[in-house]
């Protein structure tokens, strides 16, 4: 493996891994300023940390392929394989925990959201088989960097679907004064 593809790799994981802990702070934040958490903030919660250790154990598995001496064309085929299974059962699976969590119907958002991942897990499994292009380092690093981005994005999304219903909260109240964060 490159030095290239491996520092690569290794800053997504650390980047990844930063990710998910900033997520987790915001939503203990917060809780502890006085908001309640729905079953739809849990989840949330969990979904950013299942992406961020989705991207970190991806970008981590090619060294620790490379580490066991696997040929570096198997390296990327079995790390995409691997990684396109998971991002593909995130993605099939998140719209329905999604409406379970809020009883409401998914907006078109997320699909945007989901239609991202499941791009990136096509990337992924073409690298796996190595079609139409040549399975390795460039079009692996790319299909898990767009999970990573669709994460960032999603979280983005999360917050000001909070912040709103934040605010929907503070003007259903007005007649009782209290001081908040907005």
């Amino acid at each position: 493996m490159t030095p290239a593809a491996s520092g690569y790799l290794y800053t997504l994981a650390t980047l990844s891994i930063t990710f998910v802990g900033f997520s987790a702070l915001v939503i203990v934040l917060r809780q502890t300023l006085g908001g309640d958490l729905s079953r739809l903030d849990l989840l949330l919660t969990k979904i950013f940390v299942q992406l961020g250790f989705l991207v970190a154990g991806a970008a981590l598995l090619p060294p620790l392929l490379a580490l066991l001496q696997c040929p570096e064309p198997l390296v990327w085929r079995i790390s995409s394989a691997i990684a396109a299974i998971a991002a593909a059962l995130f993605a099939l699976s998140y719209p329905t925990r999604r409406r379970a969590a809020s009883g409401d119907s998914t907006p078109w958002i997320v699909w945007v959201d989901v239609g991202a991942l499941l791009i990136a897990a096509a990337l992924l499994t073409a690298n796996a088989v190595a079609l139409g292009i040549a399975s390795g380092p460039g079009p692996y690093a790319v299909a898990i960097t767009i999970v990573l981005y669709v994460s960032f994005l999603a979280y983005l999304q999360a917050l000001s679907t909070i912040h709103q219903k934040h605010l929907l909260i503070i003007h259903r109240d007005e007649d009782r004064p209290r001081i908040s964060i907005s």
